[in-house]
């Protein structure tokens, strides 16, 4: 049996409460890996519920635990994350 991955990139993931990047602008309280796989910690984008990349990291994504992502709330469209449909 497969295992279910941590990260999904392209994935909207709410941000827990405490658990928003530390600088990051208000509203931009969600995560969207770079990556997918099982692991402890991934990069991800900095993002709002919409999936827009907060302005001050924008350049490349952050790290974060697995721990910090609350509930998928969406996903990006294809032509953002890079994925083919």
């Amino acid at each position: 049996m497969k295992k279910q991955q941590r990260f999904i990139e392209g994935v909207i993931f709410r941000a827990r409460r405490g658990c928003e990047y530390p600088g990051a602008q208000k509203g931009f309280n969600c995560y969207t890996p770079a990556h997918t796989g099982d692991w402890h910690t991934c990069d991800c984008w900095v993002t709002n519920e919409l999936g827009d990349i907060d302005p001050g990291f924008n350049v490349s994504p952050v790290p974060v635990c697995v721990l910090s992502l609350g509930m998928a709330i969406g996903r990006l469209p294809c032509s953002q994350c890079g994925r083919e449909e």
